[in-house]
């Protein structure tokens, strides 16, 4: 069993997610579109599809709806595209794959970024025009779309969390309703950063409960407690001026305790506790 790569192999890696990762808003024709679905289909239904090309996801749906389609499935197939790299590389470096399978696969993934499908009737979205990513290959964009289509739709990521257009374009515009209404945690501390967490503790009125001078790093740091039980740690980096705020438990009473908290224990480090 192969547990080590060569020097050559994992230079290998770095080529294959390279070139998975570049092509992804490279244009497919429509004859490698429908080959694609219909390779699939050959295995899964034993049918010849119609196949609808359409230039985004939210085309696809709005062409089914008009079509009289209805309960049709949804697939996201470019979220396989890491899946799709590994097992490229897999074959090149010569292991054991089912090519009856594999191939199929590689070009489903490649061709047919979203689909909507029945077992008669298929609606392929072609790929972004645009797609942006943050240093850890995270959809992020913090002044548009982060993946745009020909026909203007897209979505609005802030480090792979998806978030609407307003928290992207028009933080400010934001309420504090809005802000606290929100469910999803990732989504809301998200838009607290985007508005801006000395402006959102202000107009909450946010009490602050505890300060210090963080010696390891040299941070100034406040905790915040507000009406709603929500505290805040924010730590104030010397050499940037850079904020770093983070939520702690209701209980936390020192900027040391929301510290050990943060870190589990390990550190007083808030930017890289270890």
């Amino acid at each position: 069993m192969k547990t080590e790569f060569t020097k050559a192999e994992n230079e290998l890696i770095e080529t294959v997610y390279s070139e998975y990762m570049s092509r992804q808003t490279t244009q497919e024709t429509e004859e490698d579109i429908r080959a694609a679905v219909q390779s699939i289909w050959d295995m899964e239904f034993k049918t010849t599809p119609e196949v609808i090309v359409c230039d985004s996801p939210v085309a696809c749906k709005k062409q089914s709806i008009a079509d009289g389609h209805k309960n049709m499935t949804e697939y996201w197939s470019m979220w396989y595209v890491g899946y799709a790299a590994m097992y490229d590389f897999a074959n090149r470096i010569d292991l054991e794959m089912d090519q009856e399978k594999l191939v199929p696969f590689l070009n489903w993934v490649r061709c047919c970024p979203f689909v909507l499908f029945d077992e008669n009737t298929v609606y392929v979205s072609r790929k972004p025009t645009e797609i942006h990513f943050n240093d850890n290959d995270q959809l992020h964009n913090e002044s548009g779309m982060s993946c745009s289509f020909a026909d203007g739709w897209g979505i609005y990521s802030i480090n792979g969390v998806a978030v609407d257009e307003q928290v992207v374009m028009r933080p400010e515009t934001q309420t504090i309703q809005q802000i606290r209404d929100e469910q999803n945690e990732e989504v809301r501390r998200i838009r607290i950063e985007r508005y801006g967490w000395s402006t959102y503790l202000a107009e909450i009125g946010a009490e602050l409960i505890n300060e210090r001078k963080n010696d390891i790093e040299g941070t100034r740091e406040y905790l915040f407690k507000a009406d709603d039980n929500m505290v805040a740690l924010m730590c104030i980096c010397p050499s940037t001026g850079k904020q770093f705020v983070l939520e702690t438990p209701p209980e936390t009473k020192t900027c040391r305790e929301a510290q050990a908290w943060l870190s589990n224990g390990l550190s007083e480090r808030i930017i890289s506790a270890s």
